[in-house]
């Protein structure tokens, strides 16, 4: 595990594809200061990300009173995506010198700050999806979160791409006009955008904005939002099957959660638990040795 020094001040970044979260922690856990800021994905654009960090170190420093070129006493606490790839090592030479660095996925710190550091399960249902589990020897494994275009099932970009699928098949009179591809055509903008190119560059972002409306039009008792909804309970379901165990307990983090939680809680027949901390939390355990590092996965199995 890492040692910490007495004296350190933490910096933590939490880099998602849509917006970053930064904190700084004292070595007992005390918070001083916190800022958000864009886009932090080294993975896909190395140089936005080193800049939100900048910012959020900007914002952090400037609340605290102190200048943003002192990077002496300071350990840099990152989780984002992308960090098994070389792209990690060049996201670190890229960013600001801070004293110390600490490297994980995102997913790994969002792991680590849900149990606080003890082996449990997490399910993370946003625009994309991903289960992780933790185990008492420090191994941690990672499910789905394979992107919008062949994994994310049952996630926000998931449900929102089936809706416009629906909306579009109805405009073109091969199913019935109902209730959710009104409200999905609304939500676009009207034919008029589209035949202006809505669809143009299409992302996981834009199609996830369409899933809260889906789940409305469920619960108002829409049939077709209640079978996207429910499809997409089931491949939750199977996900939480791989990642839960008998003996850790089983959280659920992002923005879907509660519209879904008693239905997959019902479906799977467990508690699903808020977490007990953020990734901010888990970036700062991990660097101050109190969680084990991440370890690289040495091959795609369970056990």
């Amino acid at each position: 595990m890492i040692q910490a020094g007495k004296s350190e001040l933490y910096f933590c970044v939490d880099g998602g594809g849509s917006r970053s979260r930064g904190r700084f922690v004292g070595p007992e856990g005390t918070v001083y200061a916190e800022a958000k800021g864009g886009p932090c994905n080294p993975s896909t654009n190395l140089e936005r990300a080193v800049a939100s960090v900048v910012d959020l170190w900007s914002h952090c420093c400037s609340v605290i009173g102190r200048t943003n070129n002192q990077f002496e006493g300071v350990v840099f606490a990152v989780g984002a995506a992308g960090t098994y790839m070389d792209v990690g090592k060049d996201f670190l030479f890229a960013c600001p010198p801070f004293a110390r660095s600490c490297l994980m996925s995102d997913g790994y710190a969002a792991l680590i700050g849900a149990g606080f550091g003890a082996p449990c399960s997490l399910l993370i249902i946003g625009t994309g999806v991903a289960g992780h589990r933790l185990y008492v020897d420090g191994r941690s494994v990672k499910r789905d979160a394979w992107g919008w275009i062949g994994g994310d099932r049952g996630g926000g970009s998931w449900i929102g791409r089936k809706a416009l699928r629906h909306c579009l098949a109805a405009l073109d009179g091969v199913v019935p006009k109902d209730g959710l591809s009104h409200e999905t055509l609304r939500a676009i903008g009207g034919v008029e955008k589209l035949r202006a190119g809505w669809l143009r560059n299409l992302g996981p972002d834009r199609l996830a904005a369409l899933a809260p409306l889906v789940l409305e039009q469920a619960v108002a008792g829409d049939e077709a939002a209640r079978r996207i909804r429910d499809r997409a309970v089931e491949h939750l379901a199977a996900l939480i099957a791989v990642i839960a165990g008998p003996d850790v307990p089983l959280f659920a983090a992002g923005g879907l959660v509660s519209p879904l939680r008693a239905l997959l809680s019902k479906k799977t027949g467990l508690p699903i638990l808020e977490p007990k901390a953020d990734a901010l939390t888990g970036c700062w355990l991990v660097a101050t040795g109190r969680a084990r590092e991440e370890r690289a996965p040495a091959a795609f199995q369970l056990a």
